[in-house]
């Protein structure tokens, strides 16, 4: 279950995909117009499976755009941490222990990954701390709901 942060207006979607040079998938899109993105119910049945870390995650945020509050804007994790983000990908959302959850729109490594930022997991480095979630949104959504 997710308490969605309202509707995104596609005049807005697309004015930060032409700001920062990204493609968000379709049922992205559609995703972001219908719910905005929202916070996620923190329950058992609500998390996601890392399979190279034989972990699981539970998701707190999936971000939005102009939700009402700084934090949960996707937006401004794109200004914060586009240095160190590869081209093409976005921050989507977060999780419980800090990490963040990132999709790549599109190209060879096209999909959901999870982004170890706070180094939760001993097997995270400074080299390898990125893990594959899911091949794409809609994958990695019905693992939430």
């Amino acid at each position: 279950m997710i308490e969605e942060f309202g509707k995104a207006q596609i005049e807005d979607i697309k004015a930060i995909e032409k700001r920062y040079n990204v493609n968000f998938p379709s049922e992205y899109v559609t995703f972001l117009e219908a719910s905005n993105g929202g916070i996620v119910d923190k329950s058992e049945s609500n998390q996601v499976l890392i399979e190279d870390l034989n972990a699981t995650i539970n998701i707190d945020v999936l971000y939005g755009i102009n939700t009402g509050n700084n934090a949960s804007n996707i937006e401004r994790w794109i200004g914060k941490l586009k240095e160190d983000m590869m081209e093409g990908s976005v921050i989507i959302g977060d999780d419980l222990m800090q990490g963040m959850i990132v999709m790549i729109c599109e190209g060879e490594f096209e999909g959901i990954y999870y982004l170890d930022d706070a180094f939760q997991f001993e097997e995270s480095t400074d080299e390898e701390n990125t893990y594959w979630i899911a091949k794409d949104f809609p994958s990695f959504f019905r693992e939430l709901v």
